[in-house]
């Protein structure tokens, strides 16, 4: 028992799992939305609608739809190298947002929505004994 108790003075952080949406967004690196990289405005749409967090992840090789490859082995034909967005909220945010963004990324993109569970730490109130 006074193991425990020194256990919970050391550690005064407790760690829960809560449910999530995570999005995930997949563009070419090419590919320009208002004159600006498409993937910019994607991350810049996500901030403003209030999205707790997002990553941008640039690929070295993809292929899409019309099954052409783009990869960064042969340097003369780099192009519309794969640029991944994830982001994770709540689920009513994510989805506002994912339709958002799908709107914006038309034919040039791939939006994804998939539940996750989040790590939240949290800080435990002292006993008081």
């Amino acid at each position: 028992m006074m193991a425990e108790s020194k256990e919970k003075q050391r550690d005064p952080m407790k760690t829960e799992l809560k449910p999530a949406m995570k999005l995930t967004v997949s563009v070419g690196e090419d590919e320009r939305h208002a004159h600006h990289p498409l993937y910019r405005e994607v991350l810049l749409a996500l901030h403003k609608a209030g999205i707790a967090g997002a990553t941008l992840t640039k690929g070295v090789m993809s292929y899409g739809v019309q099954r052409r490859l783009h990869t960064t082995k042969n340097e003369i034909q780099m192009e519309n190298l794969p640029i991944i967005i994830e982001a994770v909220d709540e689920r009513a945010k994510v989805e506002r947002a994912a339709a958002l963004v799908a709107e914006m990324l038309g034919e040039h993109g791939l939006v994804e929505i998939q539940p996750t569970m989040v790590a939240c730490h949290k800080q435990q109130e002292q006993e008081r004994r």
